[in-house]
């Protein structure tokens, strides 16, 4: 059994670092050189949704637009890290796709992750820890692929998917599947704020909220490639992310703008580069596995 942290340990991390500034700093770090060995993206579904303003409030209304859905794969010495878990397996070739929301998007798969880890031979089963930006089914619908796995979560994300639910009906409906794909992982670490994993710079977790109560996202540290950021859903889009768009199924706009601000703050401290979850434009000019960032 490959080490890990326990609850006290990741949750101490996580208040030391929210202490300590609401903003990283490389004096905080104990070895600013520290990096991950790997950073592969993993295609985790695309989708279709009928309109656009949803994303865009007050703009494009009625235009469709194709997001992609991906995850990432962290190799950080001997572990290995998923970042999201993407579309369920079982949409796998259906043609009726599968959704969250069926009234505004419909989602397709076209390869799993597990065929993707063993073409770098990885099975599930070989990862250590799950690390989740949100709990929309779209980000967490194969965490039971990993049931070995440590899953890492913010605290107040799992207490608003398990609190009375929303008003909003659309939300009502997220939170329910929400609660129905996390199902009760056996190795569940909540945290509050940020969180510096391995305690060496090299994957950090960024708070986020905004698009949820408890949104994150990820920062990790390449020797060659340098700091990347992974947004979660921080934003949607690349010109969202520029001009502070709100999607309007977020749950709270002041937080998610003051959390892009952040993000934004972070990239130009550190140079770090922005991969955008659901930007396909963006996505699909990233590196996919087998090919991978270093």
């Amino acid at each position: 059994m490959k080490p890990r942290f326990t609850i006290t340990q990741v949750i101490w991390l996580a208040l030391f670092a929210t202490a300590h500034a609401p903003q990283l700093s490389a004096t905080e770090e104990k070895n600013p050189g520290a990096t991950i060995d790997r950073l592969y993206r993993v295609d985790c579904g695309h989708s279709l949704a009928n309109d656009e303003s949803v994303w865009t409030p007050g703009e494009n209304k009625g235009k469709s637009i194709e997001f992609s859905s991906t995850c990432y794969l962290i190799q950080h010495g001997s572990e290995y890290i998923m970042w999201d878990t993407g579309v369920p397996e079982t949409a796998i070739g259906d043609p009726k796709g599968w959704s969250t929301l069926p009234s505004l998007i419909v989602y397709h798969l076209d390869r799993t992750i597990s065929s993707q880890l063993a073409q770098i031979g990885l099975k599930p089963s070989d990862i250590d820890y799950v690390l989740v930006s949100h709990t929309h089914g779209d980000h967490i619908g194969n965490v039971g692929l990993f049931p070995d796995a440590t899953v890492v979560m913010q605290q107040a994300e799992y207490e608003w998917i398990n609190s009375p639910p929303p008003s909003d009906p659309n939300l009502n409906t997220l939170v329910q599947l929400a609660r129905k794909l996390l199902g009760h992982p056996r190795r569940l670490e909540l945290v509050t704020g940020d969180v510096d994993l391995f305690r060496d710079g090299s994957v950090r977790l960024l708070s986020t909220p905004g698009h949820t109560p408890g949104s994150q996202s990820l920062m990790v540290h390449l020797g060659k490639t340098g700091y990347v950021i992974l947004s979660g859903d921080v934003a949607h889009l690349e010109d969202n992310f520029e001009r502070d768009i709100v999607p309007a199924l977020n749950v709270d706009k002041p937080e998610s703008i003051s959390s892009m601000d952040r993000i934004k703050q972070i990239m130009t401290e550190y140079d770090a580069q922005l991969f955008i979850n659901h930007d396909k434009h963006q996505a699909d000019e990233l590196k996919l596995l087998p090919d991978f960032y270093h």
